[in-house]
């Protein structure tokens, strides 16, 4: 017997199906770094680990099948084929593994298998190995992803169980809004829009599918004294660095007076959801600023106008699905992205996990890496204790070649010089 709560589709997950394209699929993914130290962790016992965990919770036996142009069925699988959701590859150094990481960011998950894949690299000769884990946002957004962490982590089953509620409650639903608390969000999105309008120049996503990653992560506590050195929160501090950072380092010759960034709000305050709970809101970044005080002044008003007047509400899905046919809702979303017209994503999350390890192997490093829905640059921080970690995802046929690389080179000289 199926838990619907947790296996039907809500209209915020739906969000992500009608995104959907074969040159822009729409899962997250996750990259763990593992320490180098000792033995390899044979993929015997990997196998055998995910084997066991994923008859944990209902949530990863949920596929999809359709939801593109054909309304969407779920699919609940009676037993999971491990073979088909873990594999194992080689790498001889790090521009082999950014290849093979490459490839499978650009590869639509199989449907109606449960959407979500783990694949095992191991280094040729010495070296750390690396699991990605990719996980459709139709299932879940970033913060109830990490239920799909216990796929993987050690653990005694009183800490497996801080997953439960991000894989055993309810699929989210948007909450009604009260008439005026609404009115006044439309008026601030549509306003924050108007203000995007001018001096942009950023490229804009292509359909050609292909991507460009780079990692990079910094302590956590420098951070913070960074941030409290000027007066800013982590939060202002790390959306200014950013907005410094492009002005520094523009992917064109003249940079953008504004660049129009989604940013992620949770519309969850109580962090106990499965599904998608995240809407975005819209945020006007200066391109052209390289002073980062001016930049902390100008994110400190804007998270000031989210924090007040709630623009994000404007985005949030209904709770129940409108009376349309499901091509026209496709449609719908479709036109809704066009005319929020972002150009890049930042992200800022917090992490909610506090297993540190896998099959006794140390986790040195945990990075998130976004879906690029409707702009052609992202970048994803994930604060987890000490370090905090930043994953960088582009369009790389939009974007000049090497710019990922190219923007993590400069916030590192940025966030250095803070």
């Amino acid at each position: 017997m199926t838990d619907a709560s947790v296996t039907t589709l809500t209209p915020s997950d739906h969000t992500y199906l009608h995104l959907d394209t074969d040159s822009s699929p729409m899962h997250w993914a996750m990259l763990l770094e593992l320490s180098a130290d000792g033995a390899h962790v044979p993929i015997g016992e990997v196998r055998e680990r995910v084997r066991e965990r994923s008859e944990l919770f209902e949530l990863f036996r949920l596929g999809i099948d359709r939801g593109r142009w054909r309304r969407p069925r779920e699919v609940v699988a009676e037993k999971i084929d491990v073979d088909s959701h873990l594999a194992a590859a080689e790498y001889t150094d790090a521009a082999e593994l950014s290849k093979q990481v490459t490839a499978l960011l650009e590869a639509p998950l199989p449907r109606p298998q449960p959407m979500w894949h783990i694949t095992l690299f191991t280094p040729v000769a010495d070296g750390a190995q690396y699991f990605l884990l990719r996980v459709h946002h139709a299932l879940s957004d970033g913060i109830a992803g990490a239920a799909f962490a216990a796929l993987l982590a050690d653990g005694t089953a009183e800490e497996l169980a801080e997953f439960e509620r991000f894989a055993t409650s309810p699929r989210f639903r948007t909450p009604e809004v009260e008439p005026e608390i609404m009115k006044e969000a439309k008026a601030a999105f549509a306003a924050q829009h108007a203000a995007g309008k001018v001096g942009r120049n950023w490229p804009k996503l292509t359909s050609s599918g292909r991507r460009e990653y780079a990692l990079y992560s910094a302590s956590t506590r420098d951070l913070r004294r960074a941030a409290k050195a000027r007066g800013a929160s982590v939060h202002e501090f790390l959306l200014a660095a950013v907005g410094r950072t492009l002005s520094l380092a523009p992917p064109g010759s003249v940079a953008a007076e504004v660049i129009r960034v989604t940013l992620p709000v949770t519309n969850d305050p109580d962090f106990r959801h499965t599904g998608n709970a995240v809407i975005v809101t819209p945020f006007n970044l200066a391109g052209n600023v390289p002073d980062l005080d001016r930049q902390i002044e100008r994110c400190r008003a804007e998270l000031a106008v989210v924090e007040k007047r709630r623009p994000e509400l404007t985005s949030a899905a209904p709770a129940t699905e409108p009376g349309l046919p499901w091509a026209l809702r496709r449609v719908i979303g479709s036109a809704a992205m066009k005319h929020m017209s972002p150009d890049i994503h930042i992200g800022i999350n917090p992490g909610f996990s506090r297993v540190r390890s896998v099959l006794g192997k140390q986790i040195t490093e945990l990075t998130a890496l976004s879906p690029l829905a409707g702009y052609s640059f992202s970048v994803t921080s994930l604060i987890l204790g000490k370090r905090t970690s930043f994953g960088v995802v582009v369009d790389h046929a939009a974007l000049p070649p090497g710019y990922a690389d190219t923007f993590v080179e400069q916030f590192d000289r940025v966030l250095g010089e803070a």
